[in-house]
């Protein structure tokens, strides 16, 4: 749902990471927790990318500067616009998954094409 790029200041450095959304738990459409782990590029973890997003599907993202949050994936704009309607979020805004991006993906070996 989010990336970081490393980090490095006169005292401090730290390397790159990226943070998942595992759940949101609670009860009547109200979330009391949301469990999110965040993992450095570091880690002994490997991950695999199942699946990639098809052209014209469309983020909802939130603006937190340099690294925008991914708060959902849909298939079409309709789809994000009702969603961004039913979970209001404060500068959230929509991007469509272009074909220059799909491309870039594969020829950057990135996709299974």
């Amino acid at each position: 749902m989010k990336k970081e790029p490393p980090k490095a200041r006169a005292t401090y450095s730290a390397p790159a990471y990226f943070t998942l959304h595992e759940g949101d738990f609670g009860e009547s459409g109200v979330v009391v927790v949301s469990v999110r782990r965040t993992y450095s590029v570091e880690s002994d973890l490997r991950f695999e990318i199942v699946e990639r997003p098809s052209i014209g599907m469309i983020r909802v993202l939130k603006d937190l500067g340099d690294s925008p949050e991914l708060l959902h994936l849909a298939r079409d704009r309709e789809a994000a616009e009702r969603w961004l309607a039913n979970n209001p979020y404060s500068r959230a805004y929509l991007e469509e998954v272009s074909a220059n991006e799909v491309g870039a993906d594969i020829i950057e070996g990135r996709s299974a094409a």
